[in-house]
């Protein structure tokens, strides 16, 4: 393991701290740091203002240390992977797509095999969670009712569709709270029509080992009319759901290999 891996790790570590000042000898033998390469560390992150020493060796942090998505390289290879077996079984854009405040962020998306249908949202792309489609309503669906009404303005919530154009259609805050109260519980949402572009969305969402919603997994495509709760419908959800299973056993195998290889630091 090189030095900037070592500074990210005393980082990480102290991040999970919280607020706690934690003892130098604590993070030494927790991360199996000799207590030498700790202390040029410490001193690279306090000379830098990253962190303050205490007279008795205790570290307090003064930064902050997120990820926007909290996932392992091994985990994104194989995101990678399912994205294309998904393109490769339905014919549509596979996409992943994370959650950021009160917005949709595309992390990637597989290219369409038809050149000729047209996908706005590719990695890096943003959009309102009030733009109420299948996307929206799944990760919605998935807050309690008193996170939702604390958080979200309920009246705000719109569709597109293909009907009118680029045109919004407002929605009551009854329909959007029967919209998210019918999708609550469920492991697929469809889009009935298709966006004012013709896209329509398939999706299902991932959940990490502690059942805590990580990302959703779509699959974008110029379906035809009718087909939002048909045999198009069923097939990509069969697609979604084998390649969500997946990656669910995978999250749970790295999880485990994870808290192993912790276990196995501490008693050395």
């Amino acid at each position: 393991m090189g030095p900037t891996d070592r500074i990210l790790e005393v980082l990480e570590y102290l991040a999970s701290a919280g607020s706690k000042p934690v003892k130098q000898v604590d993070i030494a033998r927790d991360l199996g740091v000799s207590p030498a390469t700790l202390n040029r560390i410490v001193k690279i992150l306090s000379d830098r203002g990253y962190l303050f020493r205490t007279s008795e060796k205790y570290l307090v942090k003064n930064f902050t240390l997120e990820r926007t998505i909290a996932m392992s390289s091994a985990y994104l290879a194989e995101l990678d992977r399912a994205s294309r077996a998904l393109t490769e079984k339905t014919g549509g854009a596979a996409e992943i797509v994370v959650v950021v405040g009160h917005e949709l962020l595309w992390h990637s998306r597989t290219p369409h095999p038809d050149p000729n249908v047209t996908i706005l949202a590719r990695g890096g792309f943003r959009r309102s969670l009030l733009e109420f489609d299948a996307l929206s309503r799944l990760y919605l669906s998935t807050l309690a009712p008193d996170d939702l009404e604390r958080n979200f303005d309920l009246i705000g919530f719109f569709d597109t569709g293909c009907a009118s154009g680029r045109e919004i259609k407002w929605l009551a805050e009854e329909e959007v709270r029967s919209r998210i109260a019918a999708t609550r519980g469920s492991d697929f949402a469809c889009d009935a029509v298709a966006n004012h572009i013709g896209i329509r969305r398939f999706a299902t969402m991932v959940q990490g080992p502690d059942n805590a919603f990580l990302h959703l997994l779509s699959i974008a495509d110029n379906a035809p009319p009718g087909t939002g709760e048909g045999a198009i419908a069923t097939r990509n959800r069969e697609a979604l759901l084998e390649e969500r299973d997946r990656l669910t056993e995978f999250l749970a195998n790295e999880r485990r290999a994870n808290e192993a290889a912790a276990k196995f630091r501490l008693v050395q």
